[in-house]
């Protein structure tokens, strides 16, 4: 069934990629049943909380839609609300490929055992690590950077470890394109990726400054640390393997945004394109192009594919749930709600947001649900802010959401290589940061929207 899952599911990005350039209401019915199948397929195998959170969407917009009378097509739409959502993460695992077969582990191992002599420049250098691979793999990146990070001694700390990879992770995903917060972000409230991108960009260097700030303070209270272990003999590092990782980034980055701005073709559209074809040109120019079939056919069949039912859940009803709001028109009351506790006052209004998806994160209500409702039910006009100002507000919302919620996926994963409980991981060891972070980044925010910077 993992198999029949994986074939469905690569076919319905395929064909939604297809019927996005080449309109027809044949593709478009062969869309729908696809993601109906694929669907069906990943709800009787989801598990965990994403089980829990998935079911709720499902039960509760299933709920608001009969009690509504909604018609067939008001199902279909909430279906494909989010559909462009599972197309981006179909096709982002691929990748990883180069990645993991480029030449590229060895020499970022060899680079921790040359430098990374002190735990504060450990959180540094995988945190930086952590933010760039999680670009380019997303979620992968937390057993990838994991595996990198052995070896270093800064390793055995499990908080420094962790801390230092879901923080990471989550300054990326306050502005990158090919982050399913950021793909939902840009969505709901019509934002420009290219006009918010040096803004989000901005914020999350500020979030990772702040992380690594913590860091030291932390560092300089502890008892002193052991002398690290010496690097191994013989250790080859390889520059050019380095610079080339990060020159294929870059480009990544840069034809992503180049694309997105020149044609005006949706930005995650142009993302799930580029992440079919770039590991071809990738593997290419470093002449291991052979590699590809066999990864292909490997582990991205058989082990990525398969493990996207969690988010195939998630995001497709999320997608009905905001739908399912709209139609039955309850999300009159969000802005209502709103406007009584904070009037018209737009730091008030970011404030609220910011801080309830931290407390609502700490519950386990993935942030997903706080930016799908407010997205879909709040006008940034109605705050004196633009849409760009607007995104900005939920992507902080969702990326310091992620360090705290034990729901979110990275904290679930990392508390399983740390073996420690996802509530310990995300509130005891970054419930600080999430909310140190907030504060700072929110007083940027204003203050650069004070001074004229931040208006577009």
């Amino acid at each position: 069934m993992a198999r029949i899952r994986s074939a469905m599911t690569l076919a319905l990005a395929v064909l939604y990629l297809v019927s996005a350039f080449w309109k027809s209401g044949a593709l478009e019915n062969l869309d729908i049943i696809l993601a109906v199948v694929v669907l069906g397929l990943s709800l009787a195998d989801v598990s965990g909380t994403s089980r829990i959170i998935g079911y709720s969407f499902f039960i509760v917009s299933s709920v608001l839609l009969f009690y509504y009378r909604a018609p067939l097509d008001v199902w279909e739409q909430g279906l494909q609300e989010n559909l462009y959502l599972v197309v981006m993460f179909t096709l982002v695992p691929l990748l990883s490929i180069p990645i993991r077969h480029g030449g590229y582990f060895e020499n970022l191992q060899a680079f921790f055992k040359r430098y990374v002599d002190s735990n504060s420049r450990f959180y540094l250098l995988v945190s930086l690590i952590s933010a760039f691979v999680g670009v380019l793999v997303n979620m992968a990146v937390v057993p990838l950077v994991h595996q990198i990070s052995q070896a270093s001694h800064g390793s055995a700390d499990k908080k420094l470890l962790s801390s230092s990879i879901s923080r990471g992770f989550a300054t990326c995903t306050i502005w990158a394109p090919t982050t399913a917060a950021i793909g939902l972000i840009l969505k709901v409230t019509g934002a420009s990726w290219p006009l918010f991108f040096p803004f989000g960009l901005l914020m999350g260097a500020i979030a990772g400054l702040v992380g690594y700030v913590m860091t030291l303070f932390e560092e300089r209270v502890k008892d002193p640390a052991e002398v690290p272990e010496p690097p191994a003999l013989g250790e080859h590092l390889n520059w050019r393997k380095v610079i080339e990782l990060s020159a294929f980034g870059l480009v990544l980055i840069a034809v992503v945004a180049i694309i997105s701005l020149l044609t005006g073709i949706q930005t995650v559209i142009v993302v799930a394109l580029v992440s079919l074809l770039f590991p071809v040109l990738w593997l290419g120019i470093i002449g291991r192009l052979r590699l590809l079939a066999r990864e292909f056919t490997g582990d991205y069949f058989n082990e990525s594919l398969p493990r996207l039912k969690n988010e195939i859940v998630l995001f497709l009803g999320a997608g009905l749930l905001a739908t399912s709001i709209t139609y039955s028109h309850l999300g009159n009351y969000v802005p209502q709600f709103l406007k009584l506790i904070v009037g018209h006052n737009a730091l008030m209004f970011a404030a609220v947001v910011s801080f309830g998806s931290l407390v609502l994160s700490a519950f386990g209500v993935h942030p997903i649900i706080l930016v799908t409702v407010i997205g879909s039910t709040v006008q940034a006009a109605a705050y004196g802010i633009s849409p760009t100002f607007m995104a900005l507000i939920l992507a902080m919302g969702w990326s310091m959401g992620i360090t705290v919620s034990p729901s979110a996926g990275t904290v679930i994963a990392i508390s399983g290589l740390a073996e420690e409980s996802p509530l310990y991981v995300g509130l005891r060891w970054n419930g600080p940061y999430a909310v140190i972070s907030s504060a700072v980044l929110l007083a940027v925010m204003f203050a650069l929207r004070g001074l004229g910077v931040l208006s577009i």
